[in-house]
């Protein structure tokens, strides 16, 4: 994502990616988690715990037998399947773009998604408390790109207090902070660990650990060293953070006179929706991930007993979102690969712990109208005028944080090789580094801080002159002045080493006024819809990217033009990708793979024969039908064991089905 809190202010279709979900029919809500009520001793005081599963047998956690109870009734199945249609409808009209203002948000909202309290749960609130008792607004691309929805839902918003005086406005507050958003207010909850809860959870576990291996950034042959600092950080900081977080959403669920919508978001709260899904069985519940998703393999940096608690964690979820494809089916082959699920890449589906999981990606879009506005302020030209009386012929520019995923001293090191290669560009070509400090409380990130500093030192030294410098190095934060960079520069470089999306190749299309080309990484989530209208390079390849440079230096007017018009001509909102509710109502078998291999006692036997004749297609698409339904496995039903055919998917007696009034189908 973008650096700077413009990026998820004008982010506002990142608010659709909410809740394409489908819904887990016929159980009773609960009023309290027994997973919330055991309690253990903590080196942090006072806390409580998951269970002895979570730690010691993470696998019982997805593989838990569904509890017993009676069939859901028809009328009722069908109002939670037109409420999940009615999400999908609303996230896809957001993603078309016709519901971009705040008051016709608002109003689509209220006319698709009536009868739910949503429920928003993030690592950080909308806003910072000062000391003087004021606030200022979250600096997190989050956290912006939440505010529109929170305001458009009437959300209950719960987040983590981080700081002493986030955990003392807690206490004032009591059961809820009414705070404003973006024209109007919402009610702000706090979790309130303790500060060496916290700083485990977010500095040793969220930063770097679960960062890095989301982003690759692990040197493997040296780190990570999991040791008993690493352990301790887990069980007592991340799981009782989690724990904490539960909480509160349950606490808000159960109070709430209405059905809960519950909106999860980012890495640092996994655990989250599996806790929140035994306690409220009822509640709609999605996880969206800003982050990569990395291969089964490299989750496997982790112990069996931190991944696999994180991995079904995710999966109670209905939906889980993505900001790329790529990150969808790596999520779908860590299911199958490191727990052993069964997933349908067709349907982009899991079955797990006797439900469907949708799998989907949202990649998050650019407010188009906000960011011009933005772009014509005074502020941004009063920051254009300033940028005139230094800036040299050529302008090459990034916008990022000093994050080690954003791959700032590669870039450095490609500037300096294509300075090396023609003189020539010597004197008439300047490196503008707009860089915001990043989450300079965790070690690994002050070292790169100063790494950037010293390789734009070094550079500077070798090879500037009396009157010009190779690279203009400026640490702060100002979105006037990263759009204005925007607007100006000849060739933006965006090279992550791996990046969930990143918005400011997207902004920088959007604002540029001088037929700018960019140069991005083909590992950042982005480029999967800007490649073919941008320079596409290896994040690794230091020579490639100097090559780039040049020729986003050098090329012809005309085929500048050219690239820029085919940028220009791509819609500002991507295309909805298809929800699963439609793709239920299309084949009410939803996942293909549920109909594989069945050998269990009271199961028909599959025919194997395989013809032309579209006669017998639709005898084995109604076999189909009437095997499995849409809800992989009712809670009333059970699931066949997965030695009896190979697979962790429910299997459903042919008898049990074909729309059978209730008491026949119990008397079967």
């Amino acid at each position: 994502m973008a650096p700077h809190s413009r990026s998820g202010a004008r982010s506002a279709s990142s608010s659709c990616t909410t809740a394409t979900a489908s819904c887990e029919a016929g159980r009773s809500s609960t009023t309290s988690c027994p997973r919330l009520t055991r309690s253990r001793t903590s080196t942090c005081g006072s806390s409580k715990s998951l269970p002895r599963s979570v730690h010691s047998a993470p696998r019982a956690w997805a593989n838990r037998r569904p509890s017993l109870g009676p069939p859901p009734s028809p009328t009722r199945s069908r109002a939670r399947r037109a409420c999940a249609c009615a999400t999908s409808r609303s996230i896809a009209r957001f993603w078309r773009g016709s519901a971009t203002t705040d008051g016709s948000l608002r109003g689509y909202v209220a006319r698709t998604l009536p009868g739910r309290s949503t429920i928003l749960v993030s690592n950080r609130g909308p806003h910072d408390p000062r000391e003087d008792g004021t606030f200022r607004r979250g600096a997190g691309g989050v956290v912006t790109a939440l505010l529109t929805l929170a305001e458009a839902t009437g959300a209950d918003w719960v987040a983590c207090a981080r700081t002493d005086a986030e955990r003392r406005l807690a206490e004032r507050a009591g059961q809820g902070l009414k705070v404003r958003l973006t024209s109007g207010t919402g009610r702000l909850h706090y979790a309130t660990p303790t500060r060496e809860q916290y700083d485990m959870y977010y500095g040793v576990i969220a930063n770097p650990v679960l960062w890095f291996i989301q982003h690759y950034l692990w040197d493997l042959g040296n780190e990570p060293v999991i040791d008993d600092r690493v352990h301790q950080a887990w069980t007592d900081g991340y799981v009782q953070v989690n724990l904490q977080m539960a909480e509160k959403v349950i606490e808000l669920a159960n109070a709430a006179t209405k059905p809960a919508l519950v909106l999860v978001h980012d890495y640092q709260l996994y655990l989250v929706p599996r806790l929140v899904r035994e306690a409220v069985p009822n509640a709609l519940i999605q996880h969206f991930i800003h982050v990569p998703w990395p291969t089964p393999q490299y989750w496997k940096v982790l112990p069996k007993h931190m991944r696999d608690p994180i991995l079904e964690g995710v999966l109670g979820c209905d939906v889980v979102g993505f900001q790329s494809s790529l990150d969808v089916r790596n999520f779908l082959l860590t299911c199958e690969e490191n727990l052993g699920l069964q997933v349908d890449e067709h349907e982009r589906a899991v079955v797990s712990g006797g439900r469907i999981v949708y799998a989907r990606h949202y990649p998050i879009s650019v407010d188009v109208g906000s960011t011009t506005r933005l772009a014509s302020s005074r502020g941004v030209k009063r920051q254009e005028e300033d940028i005139a009386t230094w800036r040299p012929p050529y302008l090459i520019a990034r916008i990022d944080r000093t994050d080690p995923s954003k791959n700032i001293v590669r870039g450095f090191i490609a500037y300096e090789k294509l300075l090396r290669y023609h003189p020539e560009l010597r004197g008439k070509v300047q490196f503008w580094a707009f860089l915001q400090p990043s989450r300079q409380d965790v070690a690994a990130y002050v070292r790169y801080l100063r790494q950037i500093k010293q390789t734009a030192n070094r550079i500077n030294s070798d090879l500037g002159t009396d009157d010009w410098r190779p690279i203009r190095l400026e640490i702060g934060e100002s979105e006037r002045k990263a759009i204005a960079a925007l607007k100006n520069f000849d060739v933006l470089l965006v090279n992550p080493v791996y990046d969930g999306l990143n918005l400011v190749a997207k902004e920088g299309a959007l604002v540029n006024q001088t037929d700018g080309l960019i140069v991005l990484s083909e590992n950042a989530g982005a480029h999967e819809e800007l490649r073919g209208h941008v320079l596409s390079i290896n994040p690794f390849d230091v020579e490639a990217t100097a090559a780039a440079l040049h020729a986003g230096l050098t090329m012809a007017a005309e085929e500048r033009k050219r690239m820029n018009e085919s940028l220009a001509a791509m819609p500002p909102l991507p295309r909805a990708p298809a929800p699963p509710c439609r793709t239920a109502r299309k084949d009410p078998s939803a996942l293909r793979a549920t109909t594989r291999r069945h050998t269990c006692a009271g199961c028909p036997a599959r025919s194997r024969t395989r013809t032309a004749s579209g006669r017998s297609r639709r005898r084995r698409s109604t076999r189909r039908r009437q095997d499995l339904r849409l809800e992989a496995a009712p809670p009333w039903r059970s699931p066949c064991p997965p030695s009896a055919h190979g697979l962790r998917s429910p299997c459903v007696p042919t008898r049990l089905q074909g729309g059978r009034r209730r008491a026949a189908a119990e008397a079967a």
